[in-house]
């Protein structure tokens, strides 16, 4: 719960510092993923089998590739949400989001950001 609790609060500050010079990375999401009926996460679920087959199956109908699937946060959350990071070389992070958000299965998406720290000016 700390580590959902952690991500939560990365999701929601990083855009607040976009408004102080941060880029957005080409094509680059986070995403938070339901976990289907049925289906049970386990680190081997996560690795291989049905659902990583649903995660990169999600990732290739929105136009992007897994890059990485946060396990430990994963197996955490008691909501049963799957956290990734994806990305895409053909869409821009918005693009991307918004082919994600058309997907009933995508908790949320949004763009990973690079945040620049303002330099103290003495």
């Amino acid at each position: 719960m700390k580590a959902l609790r952690i991500l939560i609060a990365v999701l929601l500050i990083v855009p607040a510092f976009s408004a102080w010079g941060s880029e957005n990375n080409m094509g680059e999401v986070l995403v938070v993923l339901k976990t289907p009926a049925g289906m049970s996460l386990t680190e081997e679920s996560l690795k291989s089998g049905r659902v990583r087959q649903y995660i990169d199956l999600t990732s290739e109908e929105a136009g992007a590739k897994v890059i990485s699937i946060f396990d430990s946060l994963s197996l955490t959350n008691k909501e049963g949400h799957i956290f990734v990071f994806m990305s895409s070389d053909t869409k821009t992070s918005e693009e991307l989001v918004s082919s994600l958000k058309e997907d009933p299965n995508v908790v949320s998406a949004s763009p990973n950001r690079k945040v620049r720290m303002m330099k103290h000016a003495r």
